[in-house]
């Protein structure tokens, strides 16, 4: 399995050498709030699943919070470098999103226990 990440990884970097010569700046989008929308929405099922699995103590919690966490810092990602004149309003979300997905982390991040106790 190890190879096969290794593999995809080192093929993905001439592919990202081709995108950035060929693809235009500006594309005209098709489903644009569609795809926002349910991004958006995956974003908040994430953040109720995981508030509902801490709650329980579920040990499945970590997995939900670190799934969150990427969805939060891709619509961030996402966000700033699409945002063209709005990219103000876009930084303000960042500011709101990515201590959002460090609190996701910080959940995900098993507690430890001092040898003492």
């Amino acid at each position: 399995m190890k190879r096969l990440f290794w593999a995809a990884g080192l093929c993905l970097l001439p592919w990202i050498a081709v995108l950035g010569l060929t693809l235009p700046d500006v594309y005209p989008a098709q489903h644009w709030r569609l795809a926002w929308t349910g991004f958006d929405t995956a974003e908040a099922f994430g953040l109720l699943v995981t508030a509902w699995l801490l709650g329980r103590d579920d040990p499945r919690t970590p997995f939900a919070a670190i799934g969150t966490a990427t969805l939060l810092l891709t619509d961030v990602w996402f966000d700033v470098v699409t945002a063209g004149d709005d990219v103000v309003f876009s930084l303000l979300m960042a500011g709101l999103e990515v201590p959002l997905a460090l609190a996701c982390l910080t959940v995900a991040v098993p507690r430890r226990v001092p040898a003492h106790v």
